[in-house]
């Protein structure tokens, strides 16, 4: 009898149960039942491809405009995105964060409103506590029960964040916002000087920022961060990081070892840190810096990298007035912003440019090409085709005495310089036989 009562017994709990589970499927949505039995699913091609394809379109001309790039149409805008390079995508990379960071910031300030306001907490807290009771205690012991809540009884993804948003109204907002402000600059700092081949580089790296900013990952990060302070081991996040940006431009043969070999990259020298502001920069980018600034002979003291520094600087910059123009090269001036190329990507500097200044003021080469032709207009050049010739060298030292410019100091007379070139320009747009003066 005790047998067959202990029996009849289970059995009713079973059919109570059963009974439970069945009433949370019946209330799942379609896409609730699709990924329960199916995940993300075999096949390539989903419902919802067109429409996060023309998401991205849009979401991209958006992002173009803020970047200051080109995009025609009204809304939703198009981003002209025929014949970006990677300095371009970098821009697009740079202003989505930017958007993702506002957006975030302004999560974050509504998250500390609310739980400021206890009857917005008592409620959220009673609504979830009568949707997730008795749920929870169905989880295996040891197994994360959100994923029984979520998948396997079947609640909506908004029941599913809102049990995360819960744990998080339970967090002391300062520690929500070091976590995640400590999160969105190590991800910068990583993707600091990443190359961005193509519009996907953006989008995946772009999509890995704005998860940052999820509530999931913010109750997650917040759990690791504190158990690594007690354990003192580091948090996984950090090596993930670095395997995401080693993904982006590792382009692996097919027959090497799918394995990703991290190694401490070696200290920077002093002149590194005098020459570029910013972290992780290195003594190679340092040189790749002097090759396209016309540095080519040894520098050991700097003093030749921070003069072209300087004349890069007064090139790009001209007359105007900007924060960035301070003798040092940031993050900015060396990848890049908008249309206007960075000092990474300017390629090798021309032999016969002397320095920086001569870089910037001949690097069109049409502009070389009217230099020429305006010395050879005003009558101080018969022969010569660059300023690579010594004729031409000669020639330029001619037009400075006539012009009344003589070199600036640390030039040399025969140095192309911008303001000779304007002056050129104008005397050989005057009638036959003028004088420059």
């Amino acid at each position: 009898m005790t047998l067959n009562l202990l029996g009849s017994r289970l059995a009713t709990a079973f059919l109570a149960l059963f009974t439970i589970a069945l009433l949370f499927l019946s209330g799942c949505t379609p896409s609730d039942r699709d990924f329960a039995l199916n995940g993300a699913g075999s096949d390539l091609m989903s419902p919802n491809t067109v429409a996060a394809t023309d998401g991205i379109d849009a979401y991209f001309g958006e992002i173009c405009r803020q970047a200051d790039l080109p995009v025609n149409g009204s809304r939703p805008l198009r981003c002209q995105t025929s014949g970006f390079d990677d300095y371009a995508w970098h821009s697009v990379a740079k202003a989505g964060m930017n958007d993702i960071d506002h957006r975030c910031d302004l999560y974050l300030a509504w998250l500390e409103n609310k739980r400021n306001q206890k009857p917005f907490v008592d409620a959220t807290l009673v609504s979830l506590g009568a949707t997730t009771a008795g749920v929870l205690a169905l989880a295996a012991p040891g197994s994360n029960a959100i994923e029984y809540v979520a998948l396997a009884l079947g609640l909506t993804s908004q029941t599913y964040n809102a049990y995360y948003t819960r744990a998080l109204l339970g967090i002391e907002p300062s520690t929500i916002k070091l976590t995640v402000e400590g999160r969105r600059l190590a991800f910068r700092d990583a993707f600091l000087n990443a190359r961005y081949r193509e519009k996907a580089d953006v989008v995946y790296v772009l999509r890995s920022y704005l998860k940052l900013c999820t509530p999931q990952t913010i109750t997650m990060d917040v759990n690791t961060f504190a158990r690594a302070a007690v354990t003192g081991e580091e948090p996984p996040q950090f090596a993930n990081l670095e395997l995401e940006r080693h993904a982006l431009e590792t382009v692996r043969p097919v027959s090497s070892p799918a394995l990703v070999v991290r190694r401490p990259a070696p200290p920077a020298s002093p002149n590194v840190k005098e020459a570029i502001t910013g972290n992780n920069y290195t003594d190679a980018q340092l040189q790749l810096l002097r090759k396209n600034l016309c540095v080519r002979s040894s520098d050991p003291d700097n003093k030749k990298t921070m003069a072209a520094i300087k004349l890069w600087e007064d090139g790009i910059y001209g007359s105007t007035e900007s924060e960035y123009r301070n003798g040092r090269v940031d993050d900015r001036e060396w990848t890049g912003v908008g249309l206007q190329r960075g000092i990474r990507d300017i390629g090798s500097c021309a032999a016969r440019w002397r320095d920086a200044g001569e870089r910037i003021v001949l690097e069109d080469p049409h502009r070389e090409a009217k230099f020429v032709d305006a010395l050879k207009h005003v009558h101080v050049l018969t022969e010569g085709q660059n300023v690579g010739d010594t004729s031409v060298r000669d020639a330029i030292v001619t037009a400075r005495e006539k012009c009344g410019l003589p070199a600036p100091a640390g030039r040399m007379q025969s140095d192309v310089t911008n303001d000779l070139y304007n002056k050129l320009i104008e005397w050989a747009s005057k009638p036959e036989g003028s004088s420059c003066v």
